[in-house]
């Protein structure tokens, strides 16, 4: 019953939603809703074939977060009464072809010496080096589930990858925002920063990850929509568009699929297990921790899990291993039995830390910074022959608002110092690079 009221609950506070932004389906406000809603769409679905039982806490907790949301956007259109700022057209940003093809060939080196970092691994830990696949996956599971292990075999990490990563990702995302923006400007795609964005896919994978890829793709979708928008006096959402980037959302997903086989990570799942893993199974581990639960936080210091990767920065900084928690995201089962993956949601860790008492200002902060925000870019003026930063990081932090329904993803990326590396060094390349205009304006 509870499971079918979440569901109906989340429904209606979607339609309210919309019809206060003017069905802009690009909302923080309805971006937070709509992946607890298909991912409770989904568990009804799966309900027979998982012996789903859901419980009243989880509705209680994602029908308040989803109000809180509700709530901030009302008061961010009373803070921004101003009516947009459109219609003001864009020009393009430029960078010099020969400072492009110096970072096509950097990152090309870069990753090189990271290829060698993965088979020195490989090679201390197997004796040989094996298969990129098998050297990708043997990374990704030491530095996610093997720390001890990874630590103790104690390989430096090549000279040139530690300076040169930092650089060219601070590069690659600022490509991916130009990239977008001299699109909307002229209508042409630049293939030498299409090349770049390609680069900084591939080396994402080499990583042992997919989700960032995805963040690239949220990045364009979000950034697009902003500026198109603005430039073409368009005040709400598009239908065309919206089909568009579902169609994408579907294509990147089969993509990740396949790119299983050239990581090393092949399963033998069923497709809909394998989809309800990850659009239904976080939901119900949520259902499932909270259900059964004890009292009190286990938490040995304020925000151990929610503050996870910050403790950790720290830790290696001032040579502490007290700081370094391990994760608690285990893999768990349904009631029959079943593996049902290791994600839990957002509230997960919040409610692991702070109990009930601590989502609500989590999930607050996180309101107030993406609904003020996405206000402001709407209503404000935005830099029409440079980077705006203010849309960038928003951009680059999209994907995280959607991703808050998988997991303790924006805690995790503002207080990571990659994301620190990547603000800063991005700027550092805009100031260094980009070509200033002469005509100035604003969108």
């Amino acid at each position: 019953m509870f499971l079918y009221l979440l569901v109906f609950s989340l429904l209606l506070i979607l339609i309210f939603n919309l019809l206060i932004v003017n069905l802009d389906y690009m909302h923080p406000s309805i971006l937070f809703v709509v992946p607890f809603l298909v991912f409770g769409v989904t568990s009804i679905l799966g309900e027979e074939a998982y012996k789903i039982i859901f419980h009243e806490e989880t509705l209680l907790v994602i029908v308040n977060s989803a109000l809180i949301f509700t709530f901030i956007t009302l008061l961010s259109q009373t803070v921004y009464k101003s009516k947009e700022n459109l219609n003001f057209p864009l020009t393009e940003i430029i960078i010099s072809k020969k400072v492009t093809l110096f970072f096509i060939v950097f990152f090309i080196v870069t990753q090189l010496a990271f290829i060698k970092y993965l088979e020195a691994i490989s090679l201390a830990h197997f004796g040989y080096s094996g298969s990129l696949g098998e050297m990708i996956s043997l990374y990704d599971v030491m530095t996610k589930f093997w720390t001890e292990i990874f630590s103790e075999l104690n390989v430096p990490i090549p000279l040139l990858y530690r300076i040169g990563n930092p650089i060219t990702q601070g590069f690659g995302y600022l490509i991916v925002y130009i990239f977008i923006h001299n699109y909307v400007a002229t209508k042409r795609i630049d293939k030498l920063h299409l090349l770049i964005i390609l680069l900084l896919c591939l080396n994402i994978i080499l990583n042992g990850s997919r989700s960032p890829i995805f963040r690239i793709v949220t990045m364009m979708l979000i950034t697009f929509y902003v500026l198109y928008n603005k430039q073409n006096n368009v005040r709400r959402g598009n239908i065309k568009f919206l089909l568009k980037s579902l169609l994408i959302v579907i294509f990147s997903g089969t993509f990740f699929i396949a790119l299983l086989s050239l990581m090393g990570r092949e399963n033998d799942l069923d497709m809909f297990h394998y989809i309800f893993i990850y659009v239904g199974a976080p939901l119900v581990n949520l259902d499932n921790y909270l259900a059964f639960r004890p009292d009190g936080s286990y938490a040995t210091i304020f925000g151990e899990q929610t503050f996870r990767g910050l403790y950790a920065y720290i830790a290696k900084i001032i040579s502490d291993e007290s700081l370094i928690f391990p994760t608690i995201d285990q893999f768990t089962f349904s009631n029959n039995g079943l593996e049902i993956g290791n994600v839990y949601t957002t509230f997960y860790s919040f409610i692991y830390d702070f109990e009930y008492v601590g989502f609500i200002p989590l999930i607050l902060i996180i309101a107030l910074y993406y609904v003020f925000t996405y206000q402001r870019l709407k209503t404000r003026a935005i830099k029409t022959n440079k980077v705006h930063f203010s849309l960038f990081i928003y951009a680059y932090l999209f994907n995280d608002l959607i991703m808050l329904a998988f997991s303790n993803r924006f805690y995790t990326t503002v207080l990571d110092i990659g994301f620190i590396k990547i603000v800063i060094f991005s700027y550092i390349c805009h100031l260094l690079f980009v070509h200033r205009s002469k005509i100035k304006g604003t969108v």
